[in-house]
């Protein structure tokens, strides 16, 4: 098989980030083809042991949670508080293109690395620091973590259930994953820009930025009549754009993108043809004003009873109208669409066994230009002897900074 042309190829991003949306945003561009190494600790990131609170292995050798975030990036263990730590990671910036990092403001102030430092060692830098609030106002130096800055603060728990119930709990780093999409394509905005102007520039964004932006329809839904977005199980706005319970237990949501215009077709198909011709049914608002919608939705709730949600799921999909059973994420993995297309792929592990685990992929994909197959990830320091050779380090020279406690 060709091998195609990876997009970003060239491209050097030096990583100084933990956890997941920084990282994930270098894991982007390293899947495109940009040369990423990642700055750790000497203890390593954190991310390497979130199996233990999600239930995942964690091992050298078998840790998929990190690998989905840090593959075939190379690793370099650093202590920049340590001077000549901190020379290794001003060397690497030297003629990096993009520096991407979620350290707090006020140290990388202290260790020399912010923005207007940086700026005078290499111009041409892509400078990207990470924030859990922003990097003004009240909260700027809060720690913002993916569900207190994205979720919590930006308004969609509170609204997304039933009063008075127990708040839900998104999966672990779903606004952190979202997030990265948009800090990759700031980034992306950057380097392009700076093919016609040949600046660098400071490229920033944020948990709480990227919350607001994702529930932007409900902050400005909610400045108007309707102040809270809780779901009323018997008075949704439209029928036909809701989740039924189903007769094998399981949820189906129908969605269109019309009521009047589609009001018909759905009927028969759901067998409620009274609301065709009753007046109070005439369109979204008769129905709220009227109080006609709970008879319209207890009608709804008692005939998708009498279906499986698959069997409603073929009814509905063979007459064109969008719909989708309500999957559990350990469906997904063996998903035949998402397996076909490549959204999920198999990746086997170096561990004794040889384990093999399905991994979700960067979601772009291109023609003519390629993307790196996943690499199981490594130990903290897998790479920072052939780093520091590549940059001209001596081996003695290594060796004293790994005594002296600077690397590892």
């Amino acid at each position: 098989m060709e091998q195609k042309i990876l997009p970003l190829q060239g491209v050097k991003v030096v990583e100084l980030a933990t956890v997941v949306a920084a990282p994930t945003t270098a894991r982007m561009l390293c899947a495109y083809g940009a040369e990423v190494i990642k700055v750790e600790s000497l203890g390593g990131d954190v991310m390497r042991v979130a199996g233990t609170h999600e239930m995942t292995p964690y091992e050298d050798d078998l840790n998929p949670l990190f690998t989905i975030h840090n593959s075939n990036k190379k690793f370099i263990s650093i202590n920049i508080k340590n001077e000549a730590g901190r020379k290794v990671l001003l060397d690497l910036l030297a003629d990096a293109d993009v520096f991407v990092t979620n350290v707090r403001e006020k140290s990388l102030i202290r260790n020399g690395l912010d923005y207007e430092t940086i700026k005078e060692l290499n111009p041409r830098l892509i400078y990207a620091p990470f924030t859990g609030y922003g990097t003004k106002g009240p909260v700027a130096e809060n720690p913002g973590f993916d569900i207190t800055a994205f979720w919590l603060r930006s308004g969609p728990i509170a609204d997304w259930q039933t009063e008075g119930s127990f708040p839900f709990l998104p999966t672990y780093a779903f606004g952190d994953m979202a997030t990265s999409n948009a800090f990759f394509s700031g980034i992306l905005m950057a380097l392009f820009a700076r093919t016609t102007t040949g600046k660098g520039t400071k490229v920033d964004t944020s948990l709480f930025a990227n919350g607001i932006w994702c529930n932007a329809i409900g902050v400005v839904q909610t400045q108007f009549e309707k102040k809270h977005l809780n779901p009323e199980p018997l008075r949704p706005t439209d029928p036909f754009n809701q989740t039924y319970l189903c007769k094998d237990g399981r949820w189906i949501g129908v969605y269109c993108n019309e009521y009047v215009e589609d009001k018909e077709k759905l009927a028969k198909l759901t067998g409620i043809d009274w609301i065709i011709d009753d007046p109070r049914c005439a369109t979204i608002d008769s129905m709220q004003k009227t109080g006609v919608i709970e008879e319209v939705i207890k009608d709804c709730n008692r005939i998708f009873l009498t279906k499986t949600a698959f069997e409603w799921r073929e009814h509905f999909s063979s007459n064109n109208v969008s719909c989708e059973v309500m999957m559990e994420s350990q469906e997904v993995s063996k998903d035949p669409q998402a397996i076909e297309n490549g959204f999920m792929v198999p990746v086997e592990f170096p561990d004794k066994d040889h384990t093999t685990v399905m991994l979700p992929t960067p979601p772009v994909q291109f023609s003519e230009y390629g993307r790196r197959e996943y690499e199981p990830t490594g130990v903290i320091g897998q790479h920072t002897d052939e780093i520091l050779t590549s940059m001209g380090y001596t081996a003695e020279q290594i060796e004293t900074m790994k005594k002296n406690g600077a690397i590892r």
